[in-house]
């Protein structure tokens, strides 16, 4: 009797472990589901999150997102580029959403593609976590 109990903890503990998801892997699934289900989203304010992304190599949580219409414009955004990070940058501090993903210093990056012309990069901002 006794020994089953040993077996029964030990198969307990083995179980409880094995289905422990790490902050990581969770970070992935997260950002792969968010972008399945919701990707590329409605055109709000003539911007498009594109897909989110985890990056493991930088504890990096990256959106990617698209100007279009009168916002898809280098000179306007290269004119307003300091607003624009500040704004992001209030908006990751106020994000309760990614709570414990910045209690465990994460990045987060934020690319923002052109519509007309998809391979040039209008915008690019990574926050640290001294700057949320």
């Amino acid at each position: 009797m006794k020994i089953n109990k040993v077996f029964l903890l030990l198969f307990a503990s083995i179980s409880l472990v094995s289905c422990h998801e790490s902050l990581e892997d969770r970070a992935a699934k997260d950002c792969k589901e968010f972008t399945e289900k919701n990707c590329p989203t409605p055109l709000e304010n003539n911007t498009r999150m594109d897909s989110m992304v985890y990056e493991p190599a930088t504890h990096t949580i990256h959106y990617y997102h698209s100007f279009f219409n009168e916002a898809d414009n280098k000179a306007v955004i290269d004119a307003h580029t300091a607003t624009l990070r500040k704004t992001l940058l209030d908006a990751v501090k106020a994000d309760m959403g990614t709570k414990i993903y910045k209690e465990a210093g994460f990045n987060f990056r934020y690319t923002y593609h052109s519509s007309k012309t998809p391979q040039q990069i209008l915008l690019d901002f990574t926050f640290t976590k001294g700057e949320y």
